[in-house]
């Protein structure tokens, strides 16, 4: 896009390339020490950025939003803006993401799930990257295959296998007899009810349009960790008035993994 609105060559036969007003990227890792701005921080800084200054005729690029969190508080925010910038924004985007659940998104609203395919030898385990891209999302995790190229001790590998075998079955109770599936596939959380999905969405929408609004660049870092903090305690209490099991499940959920 870039390239094309410059007037350079762009590398392909033939393509239909809308002007756009900006590009914003949240891509990569960086921080402030001198600042006391950490790496999530700063990852919040830029996104916040992105959801006051972007507009239908932007480009929007993110990568990994929510990843240096807790699962359950990464999760909530990547989904979170990503309705945001469906239903609000409504600009073009490429979110790029390893939360599973978040493709449950794609359909009337306009996304649309692609994924990069690979393949692992059932012999030797070896994965060899194809770089070719098909559509529909992308059912395993290659972390694990990773460690081994980087030669992690076979018990260490084995234990990996087992944990992340555990801790990604989604699945319902009834559904425990059933042959596990390969090491790094993933099954869908299930959700309580349709109700309790929306309404949780509407309020997690509320929760970022709140936290969008606030004048981080304005603020000391311990002054912005205590207004964030301030809202999430806000998005608790409403949740134990209103009993949604949607949020409450989460929220729990992560209150259990910091208390293990």
């Amino acid at each position: 896009v870039l390239m094309s609105q410059v007037g350079c060559f762009v590398p392909c036969d033939e393509a239909e390339i809308s002007v756009r007003d900006c590009i914003f990227a949240r891509v990569g890792a960086g921080d402030c020490q001198l600042r006391g701005v950490s790496t999530f921080m700063q990852e919040m800084l830029e996104t916040s950025s992105i959801l006051k200054a972007a507009t239908s005729s932007s480009l929007i690029i993110i990568d990994e939003l929510g990843r240096g969190t807790s699962t359950y508080d990464g999760f909530g925010l990547a989904w979170a803006i990503s309705e945001h910038i469906i239903q609000h924004i409504r600009a073009p985007c490429l979110f790029a993401t390893h939360f599973h659940e978040l493709t449950s998104l794609t359909g009337e609203c306009g996304v649309k799930n692609i994924h990069v395919t690979a393949h692992i030898d059932q012999t030797s385990h070896r994965l060899t990257m194809l770089y070719e891209v098909k559509e529909g999302s992308c059912d395993q995790s290659f972390g694990i295959h990773c460690a081994e190229f980087a030669k992690f001790p076979s018990n260490v590998l084995e234990m990996a296998r087992d944990k992340a075998a555990e801790l990604e079955d989604f699945s319902p109770p009834e559904a425990a007899t059933r042959e596990p599936d390969t090491v790094g596939s993933k099954r869908k959380r299930v959700i309580n009810a349709p109700d309790d999905a929306a309404q949780g969405a509407a309020r997690a929408r509320r929760f970022l349009k709140d936290f969008a609004a606030l004048p981080l660049p304005d603020l000391t870092p311990e002054a912005a960790v205590q207004r964030v903090q301030d809202l999430r305690a806000q998005l608790e209490h409403d949740v134990g008035q209103g009993a949604n099991k949607w949020i409450e499940s989460i929220l729990n959920q992560h209150k259990q993994s910091i208390a293990a």
